[in-house]
């Protein structure tokens, strides 16, 4: 926070640039109108920041479970003059639609997640929605995303296997976190891997990102059993 009060910029200014280039490096995408998808959207500082910087015509949809974050990202929202044109929601995305315990980091509030931080960790009971079911209600189509950023405390693999008929009509590009460790734990990473592997050909990881070094995207396996956080991000890129 105080960094971004003192430099007025994102902490993840730097990513959100090598995002918007490799997506126009990798993919045919038109920005003049459709939707940047904020995954995890804490307090907007991703996805406001990218439509403001990158791409002005695109509508944002912003989901944050927390509901103290989310109080701050229709503040921000408000500030930056995108209220009228984002659709921010109060719940998150998985699986299916069910209710889940998320632990709350209070030093830090983006890193609030499902699965425990700490013995004594606050908690909140979240609603979980998939997104195919939240785009089936709202009558919104896949083939208006043009970027996908996930963001979701090692959340990703429910996250992707809840959009699996989104990704199939539309394999969008994705910067998501890199969460190993976490996507084993949650017991998706099978299932998460074996729709990555149908629908995208390749990954960048973060550590690449400058040389632009890419990766078969079977080779995301090797990392099913770390028990180390690696951190990063890893941007998907889709099959010719």
């Amino acid at each position: 926070m105080k960094f971004m009060y003192n430099s007025k910029k994102t902490w993840s200014e730097d990513d959100m640039k090598i995002f918007y280039d490799l997506t126009k490096k990798f993919y045919q995408i038109d920005d003049s109108n459709g939707l940047f998808l904020d995954l995890g959207a804490n307090i907007g500082t991703t996805g406001i920041y990218f439509i403001k910087k990158f791409t002005p015509n695109l509508k944002l949809l912003a989901f944050e479970p927390d509901v103290e974050n989310f109080k701050l990202l229709r503040a921000n929202l408000i500030l930056n003059d995108l209220y009228e044109k984002t659709t921010a929601e109060n719940f998150g995305l998985g699986v299916e639609e069910s209710q889940q315990i998320m632990y709350r980091n209070i030093s830090i509030p983006g890193q609030n997640g499902l699965f425990q931080n700490s013995e004594d960790a606050p908690t909140e009971t979240i609603k979980i929605i998939s997104l195919d079911k939240y785009f089936s209600d709202k009558n919104l189509k896949a083939e208006d995303i043009k970027y996908i950023w996930i963001d979701t405390e090692g959340f990703e693999p429910q996250v992707l296997i809840g959009a699996q008929n989104i990704l199939r009509k539309n394999p969008a590009p994705i910067f998501m976190e890199f969460n190993p460790h976490l996507w084993q734990k949650s017991g998706y990473y099978e299932k998460m891997m074996a729709l990555l592997t149908e629908i995208y050909e390749s990954y960048i990881w973060k550590r690449s990102f400058k040389t632009s070094e890419v990766y078969p995207i079977e080779e995301l396996w090797k990392f099913q059993n770390e028990t180390a956080s690696l951190g990063g991000d890893i941007f998907l890129i889709k099959k010719s």
